[in-house]
């Protein structure tokens, strides 16, 4: 395998499920790239960012810097977040996790996409979160494949079980065409086969990034809750299906799907 002509780019995947929704999200973060003398790795540059995003949230919320961002114990008001080790108000809450997501503009354009599986999807044989994953792992391969770039998956840990599905998706990967289907049938082999390496384990609490993608999938699952009407009425006065609109639009691939407008796709 050569090295793709735009480089390599790095995507942590995390789940929210709540029987019978599945959520997955992925947020892609530039590696390498080329530059005028070879290559150059661009990879802490937004490890800076992501430092600096939460130093903001640190500042404007106070909430305690080192601590790990959870989305479900944010809103449950758990974890002491406040610097006075406190758990947060609901309205502290809310407000928190609305300026984390709204405050992700330093992330690349379309860097942000989110797939979801309810009672009645079923892809490749399985339902639930694996048809779930295999569907974000469709709109990742065909990410890198219109950027032609080269990518690497981490997982949060946990979930050794992802890593059997994402060697699958490598070898064997049917996507259809949102055109309805390729000239030799209604699905085509399109494995991810431009990721050279293995899946990885990653540890939220050490990983920005992972938690990012946790506080996007929540979200995620709540809006759709609220859509499907099965959040809880607690939740929706105080605005918790609202917050994952609070997501920049630039930062949304929402080249991902026809259908909706929040770059949240259906499996």
């Amino acid at each position: 395998m050569e090295l793709s002509s735009n480089g390599i780019d790095i995507f942590y995947i995390d789940e929210s499920e709540r029987h019978p929704l599945a959520v997955t999200s992925a947020v892609k973060v530039p590696f390498l790239r080329p530059s005028p003398t070879g290559w150059k790795f661009v990879w802490d540059d937004f490890a800076e960012k992501a430092t600096e995003w939460r130093r903001h949230l640190s500042r404007i919320h106070s909430v305690r810097f080192r601590e790990e961002l959870h989305g479900y114990k944010i809103l449950k008001h758990q974890g002491q977040y406040h610097k006075t080790w406190r758990n947060l108000s609901p309205v502290e809450a809310t407000s928190l996790y609305k300026e984390a997501l709204n405050s992700l503009t330093w992330l690349p354009a379309r860097s942000i996409m989110t797939t979801f599986a309810t009672e009645k999807s079923k892809l490749m044989g399985y339902e639930g979160i694996a048809a779930c994953l295999f569907s974000l792992f469709q709109r990742i391969r065909n990410d890198c494949h219109y950027t032609n770039v080269n990518g690497m998956i981490f997982f949060d840990e946990g979930h050794n079980s992802y890593i059997r599905l994402y060697r699958m998706a490598q070898k064997y990967l049917p996507t259809g065409s949102k055109f309805g289907g390729w000239k030799d049938g209604k699905t085509r082999n399109l494995p991810l086969s431009m990721f050279p390496k293995d899946g990885n384990i990653k540890k939220s609490d050490l990983s920005y990034f992972m938690q990012i993608a946790d506080l996007i999938c929540y979200a995620a699952r709540l809006k759709l809750e609220q859509e499907r009407g099965v959040l809880a009425g607690k939740r929706v006065g105080r605005g918790h299906h609202q917050i994952y609109d609070a997501i920049p639009k630039p930062q949304l691939n929402r080249l991902a799907t026809m259908k909706r407008t929040d770059a949240i796709v259906p499996t």
